[in-house]
């Protein structure tokens, strides 16, 4: 092997090592509270449900962001980059 092809061997490498840094920290992200909340308050302002007070509406939305953030990680989590 030369030294040009273990140069691109190790670089690869060393790249998927740092995708899959980059991919955990983001799940850690993902699944964090600070992002449900994000989320909820995000669609809290977005949407008004008629009939039903803010107080009630603000759990409702707190339960889609969590499903969302279920998605959301069940995709990323599947996702390899190049495989």
């Amino acid at each position: 092997m030369d030294i040009k092809a273990m140069m691109v061997a190790k670089a690869t490498e060393l790249a998927e090592q740092q995708a899959d840094g980059i991919r955990e920290a983001f799940l850690e992200y993902l699944k964090s509270d600070e992002f449900e909340i994000m989320i909820a308050e995000g669609m809290d302002k977005a949407i008004n449900i008629p009939f039903v007070k803010d107080e009630k509406e603000a759990p409702i939305f707190r339960d889609v962001a969590d499903l969302i953030q279920n998605l959301l990680a069940m995709i990323i989590s599947g996702a390899k980059l190049g495989k």
